[in-house]
């Protein structure tokens, strides 16, 4: 219901099920915050094992060093436009008398799932965790740098729906 216009006739028919199969479910979305999770959780395991060093500050972070066509993808199209779509999401009516808002959440859905898409494309084809090997560290950090920042796109997103990411499945 959440990823339907207000403005939109809703038809809600039981005997049809739901489906949590593709990719524009908010299934898909939950999956890919609790992949997300698992990557964050095996970094940090990592990290007190000694095979890598803890996250340096974020403006020691060489991210010239983000070549991947699917990396600057989730940074245009997911990271840096989202306070634009959480300031259209939320707008307030003054064509009418009073306070009067529209809450557009069916955008809010629309990007969270194209979002989920990109980053599970990319997550199929880049290994973000690498060999603890020193002069792998660079890429490997601004690569989770840039994955902090759409796991924070995704839980906001979710925040805003009032639904919790999942952290596991």
């Amino acid at each position: 219901m959440l990823s339907k216009a207000p403005q939109s006739q809703l038809c809600v028919a039981l005997a049809d099920g739901i489906s949590t199969k593709g990719t524009k479910s908010g299934t898909f979305v939950m999956y890919n915050c609790a992949r997300l999770a698992t990557l964050f959780e095996g970094y940090k395991r990592s990290v007190e094992q000694g095979l890598y060093p803890a996250f340096p500050p974020v403006s020691s972070l060489d991210f010239s060093l983000l070549r991947e066509e699917g990396e600057w993808l989730l940074l245009f199209n997911g990271v840096l436009p989202f306070p634009d779509l959480l300031r259209q999401t939320a707008a307030l009516d003054l064509t009418t008398p009073g306070l009067r808002m529209a809450a557009h959440t069916e955008m809010v859905c629309k990007f969270l799932a194209q979002l989920s898409m990109d980053f599970s494309s990319y997550y199929n084809r880049v290994h973000i965790l690498t060999e603890p090997r020193p002069h792998l560290f660079g890429q490997m950090f601004a690569r989770l740098q840039l994955l902090r920042a759409v796991r924070k796109v995704l839980h906001t997103g979710l925040a805003v729906l009032g639904l919790p990411p999942l952290s596991y499945i």
